[in-house]
């Protein structure tokens, strides 16, 4: 009796031990096959088959069905599927939607706080981006009730969190009237959308996604409902393509600055094209806006004549100006005090509030420098009141170190 109990068991740990062996093997071919996307060509990329990731994952969660992983990587090569990028986005297929946030769904009920390897975004950012981008599939394919109804259904299923909107509406809020927002990152895109099309929140300010400009699509979608115009007609702006060049003078009505290649150190990439296309039209009669947490690279090398504002860099055509102490101060702690609605089970909302910790920071340590410990120690004040490393943990890495580096400065 007591070997047969003793075979049994061994018997036992044996299989289990067997399909953990299997269920990593499969979920690491299917990271490794996943991350081999990074760095193709186009035509590569399009022809990259993510169904031989889908079938890999399938099988490893016939193994383990709460692999929260595994289902985080199934979700996004269902997303990948269903649209590659910003070109097909106006494409997508809502069968196929469906099975994405399916995943990501279950992957918040299986670890709130997901812990696994994170692609792009996390789950909650994740299911926001999707849920948006087909609402404005539907938008642009004049389904304005469909794409209203895919926002909320977004919201209800985890996406668009009460801090990424509220942020987003200090975004615009910082807006002049009718001016022009350059955004990137569909943690600013997205909910921007959400707030103009389900709210109806500051619906004059004209949002424009840095990144979609690449796509044929999307200026034609722009010039047709009259958000932005061009100094180029449509069938022109059409055949834009990236072309190789080198620092180049620009001039718009007294305001010169020179343009550096933006990729590989020799192009210019098309949507640097259609966004110079777009300046030159504008001719600054409408004021221009970029989000925060912008690649420099996309800016076309007009990053010197940015004003920062804590939640949006404002272009300065005179003179780039720096605000007044009681002007940041009362900035970030505007930005600070939305704290309150952060989910701390997301990576992408904490990174967010690090961003601006991390201005903060810079801000005291110039003011040591300057021997202004007063308004460090004010800074410091605000920033242990509403965002505490113990409540919010950092997310960039010696954050918190850099805080209490200058904390035994003060």
């Amino acid at each position: 009796m007591k070997l047969t109990v003793t075979f049994i068991l061994t018997l036992t740990l044996a299989t289990a031990y067997g399909q953990n062996v299997k269920l990593q093997s499969l979920l690491d071919s299917a990271k490794t096959l996943f991350k081999s996307e990074n760095g193709l060509y186009q035509e590569e990329f399009d022809r990259f088959d993510y169904n031989k990731i889908v079938n890999l994952l399938e099988e490893a969660l016939e193994v383990d069905p709460d692999n929260a992983e595994a289902r985080y990587y199934l979700g996004y090569a269902y997303s990948r599927i269903n649209s590659r990028d910003g070109r097909s986005m106006i494409d997508m297929n809502l069968n196929m939607l469906l099975k994405t946030s399916e995943q990501f769904e279950k992957v918040i009920q299986l670890t709130p706080r997901y812990n696994g390897e994170i692609i792009v975004l996390d789950p909650y950012s994740k299911l926001s981006a999707e849920w948006g981008s087909m609402a404005m599939s539907y938008w642009h394919n004049n389904k304005p009730d469909s794409a209203i109804w895919a926002f909320r259904e977004g919201k209800r299923r985890g996406g668009f969190g009460d801090y990424i909107l509220e942020l987003n509406r200090k975004v615009l809020d910082a807006c002049a009237k009718n001016s022009i927002l350059i955004s990137e990152g569909d943690n600013f895109t997205i909910p921007l959308w959400y707030l103009q099309i389900v709210e109806g929140y500051r619906k004059d300010v004209s949002v424009i996604d840095i990144n979609l400009l690449n796509t044929i699509w999307y200026p034609e979608y722009l010039l047709k409902n009259n958000t932005v115009s061009f100094d180029l007609p449509g069938d022109e702006l059409d055949t834009i393509n990236f072309i190789r060049c080198s620092d180049s003078l620009i001039n718009i009505n007294n305001f010169s600055w020179t343009i550096k290649p933006s990729y590989q150190d020799h192009y210019l990439l098309r949507g640097d094209r259609v966004l110079l296309s777009l300046l030159k039209q504008n001719n600054f009669r409408r004021e221009i806006y970029f989000t925060k947490r912008f690649d420099d690279m996309l800016r076309l090398s007009l990053t010197q004549y940015l004003t920062s504002l804590v939640v949006v860099d404002k272009l300065s055509v005179d003179q780039v100006k720096e605000q007044s102490f009681s002007d940041y101060y009362e900035s970030i702690g505007k930005m600070l005090k939305l704290s309150r609605y952060v989910n701390i089970n997301s990576p992408d909302e904490l990174l967010m509030l690090d961003s601006f910790r991390y201005d903060l920071l810079k801000h005291v340590k110039a003011l040591i420098i300057l021997n202004e410990r007063k308004k460090a120690d004010k800074l410091m004040k605000l920033l242990d009141k509403y965002a505490d490393g113990n409540k919010f943990p950092y997310q960039i890495e010696n954050g918190e170190k850099f805080m209490e580096y200058l904390k035994h400065m003060l």
